[in-house]
């Protein structure tokens, strides 16, 4: 469906615990076994904590691009990486390990 004539998104805020119309993902907790839990929050709950949304956190996009490189470089494979597979998987790792505790 076009962006355009998409009704708007109604959802759940993690942090102010209500109902909210612009609740995007902003952390996946994940778990050793069972179910792990993803958490949404409003933009003025974004704003307040300095939330960013899932898709522009320095580690997901770190890893897309490692991701997008990879699915189409032929130097890339189980025997290993390409100069710039190496690049983009060092960087992803670098936004892992920036990430808070």
């Amino acid at each position: 469906m076009d962006q355009t004539t998409e009704g708007p998104r109604f959802g759940w805020c993690h942090w102010h615990e209500g109902p909210s119309g612009s609740a995007v993902l902003v952390r996946i907790v994940e778990q050793g076994s069972g179910a792990g839990a993803m958490l949404y929050a409003c933009a003025p709950c974004r704003e307040q904590r300095g939330l960013a949304p899932f898709a522009e956190q320095p580690d997901e996009v770190a890893y897309r691009a490692y991701l997008d490189h990879t699915a189409v470089c032929t130097g890339c494979g189980r025997a290993g990486r390409c100069e710039d597979g190496t690049r983009l998987w060092d960087a992803y790792r670098g936004a892992l390990a920036s990430l808070p505790a």
